[in-house]
């Protein structure tokens, strides 16, 4: 089944009061901050969002989002790919005294008449990216890609003497 892009300028007031499921689509092009943060993407972004009132008639938005980035890895600097998949259970709200009385279980979503999807998934994502992101497995930079006996690889500094080896002089 083909889905398409994320819907904008949304009533989630509305949504939820009629328990609608909406799926879709996002590009890069649709998630400035992502960009502005130095976050690619491979593939499109995956968002799922369900719309229901509960018990205190809350407007509640379940999203689940799916994404393939493209980061640098802050140990090696090279290019990575770090699949992500988040979810969250938000609460509609429209000011911060009632963003303070939900129950543990709920995040705010702080929202004006009309919502955009992909501006809600742009910060699910946002807020799963880790600080540091790094290789799963180890990654070797090229200057500890060689054993302490074998030659440095191509393009490799060789080790250099220390500048405080002078200073082990000057203690004897």
């Amino acid at each position: 089944m083909k889905i398409g892009p994320l819907p904008k300028d949304l009533d989630l007031r509305g949504l939820a009061s009629r328990g609608v499921t909406i799926q879709g689509t996002a590009s890069i092009e649709a998630l400035p901050r992502l960009c502005e943060a130095g976050i690619g993407l491979e593939q499109l972004v995956v968002g799922e969002f369900r719309f229901s009132r509960d018990e205190e008639a809350r407007y509640l938005v379940e999203t689940s989002v799916k994404a393939s980035l493209t980061l640098v890895c802050q140990r090696c600097l090279e290019k990575m790919v770090l699949p992500l998949t988040t979810g969250s259970r938000l609460a509609c709200v429209w000011s911060d005294s009632e963003a303070e009385t939900l129950p543990s279980g709920l995040e705010p979503l702080l929202v004006e008449e009309l919502a955009d999807l992909n501006e809600i998934a742009e910060e699910e994502i946002l807020l799963a990216v880790p600080v540091s992101p790094t290789h799963h497995e180890d990654c070797i930079t090229e200057r500890r890609s060689y054993a302490p006996d074998e030659e440095p690889l191509l393009g490799a500094e060789p080790d250099k003497e220390s500048p405080f080896s002078v200073l082990e002089k000057l203690r004897t």
